[in-house]
C-alpha cells in the first residue's frame, strides 16, 4: 500500500515511520520540496499513515506551500488523485472515483473553487464513506460505491466552505514564508530544476521579492524558465525589468 512513499524516504518497513533516520525525518524526506513547516510535516504523514480516514485543509495566503503538500503527496502515494478546483469538474472528479474505486487518498487544490454541490457530494463521503451521485432527469437513475477515501484540501479562503464540510476537516493555517525562507526556496527550487548557481538563484528571489512585490513561488519559476546557469545580475536585472514592464497582471 505504501510502496512508492517507503521508496521515497528510503524505508522498507512502516515500524520505521515511528523512528527518526540518523541524518533526516520520514516526513522530511518525504516532503523534501517543502522549507520550513516541521510540525505539519509530521502531523501530515501521520494522518497519511493512520489506520482510520483522515481529513485535513491547509489554509492559509497564497505561495505558502500548500498546494506543495499535495504535489508532493500525489507524486509520492499509491492510490492518490490530484484535482483543481479551479478548473476541474465536479462529475469528472466523481467519475474518476467511480472508475478507480481503489482510490485511497484524494488530493483536492483550491476546494473552495468547487461548486456547491460538489462540496455535497464529498461531505456525504466523509460522512457515511460511501459515493454517491444522483443523474439528472434527462439521464435518469443513480449510482453508489462505498470507498474508503482520505481527503487532503487547499484553500485561500476557507469561509467559502459550506460549514458541514469544513467541519469535517482538521484544519490549519500556514503562515506567509520570510524572505529568507521564500530565497532558500528559490535556491532550491533553482539549483534542482535549471542547475542555476546559487548566486544567480538568491538574486532572482531577491528580485522577485522586492520589485516585483511577489511571494509567489510560482513567479521564481518563471522567472527561472527564462534564465541561463551562468547569469550575471544585469542579466537577471534585464530579465525582471521586462517581465515587470510587459506581464500581464
Amino acid at each position: 500500500m505504501f510502496k512508492k512513499l517507503f521508496k521515497k524516504i528510503g524505508l522498507s518497513d512502516t515500524h520505521y515511520l515511528n523512528q527518526h533516520t540518523p541524518h533526516m525525518p520520514p516526513e522530511e524526506r518525504f516532503f523534501s520540496s517543502i522549507v520550513g513547516y516541521p510540525e505539519i510535516k509530521k502531523l501530515m504523514m501521520r494522518a497519511i499513515i493512520s489506520k482510520e480516514p483522515s481529513h485535513i485543509l491547509l489554509t492559509g495566503p497564497p505561495a505558502s506551500s500548500k498546494t506543495i503538500f499535495l504535489l508532493e503527496m500525489n507524486k509520492g502515494l499509491d492510490n492518490a488523485y490530484f484535482i483543481d478546483g479551479v478548473s476541474s469538474t465536479g462529475s469528472g472528479m466523481i467519475d474518476y472515483l467511480f472508475d478507480h474505486s481503489s482510490t485511497k487518498y484524494l488530493l483536492i487544490d483550491e476546494i473552495d473553487k468547487m461548486k456547491v454541490s460538489d462540496q455535497v457530494a464529498l461531505l456525504n463521503v466523509m460522512e457515511t464513506g460511501i459515493l454517491s451521485e444522483t443523474k439528472s432527469k434527462r439521464t435518469k437513475g443513480s449510482r453508489q460505491q462505498k470507498m474508503n477515501l482520505w481527503i487532503f484540501a487547499t484553500s485561500n479562503d476557507s469561509e467559502r466552505l459550506s460549514k458541514p464540510l469544513k467541519s469535517r476537516f482538521s484544519v490549519f493555517s500556514l503562515p506567509e514564508y520570510t524572505l529568507e525562507e521564500f530565497s532558500e526556496i528559490a535556491i532550491m527550487l533553482l539549483e534542482q530544476r535549471y542547475k542555476i548557481r546559487r548566486e544567480t538563484a538568491t538574486k532572482i528571489a531577491n528580485s522577485v521579492w522586492t520589485r516585483l512585490n511577489s511571494k509567489d513561488v510560482r513567479d521564481i519559476l518563471k522567472i527561472g524558465k527564462l534564465a541561463k546557469p551562468d547569469e550575471t545580475d544585469a542579466d537577471v536585472d534585464w530579465l525582471i525589468d521586462t517581465y515587470k514592464k510587459y506581464s500581464q497582471k
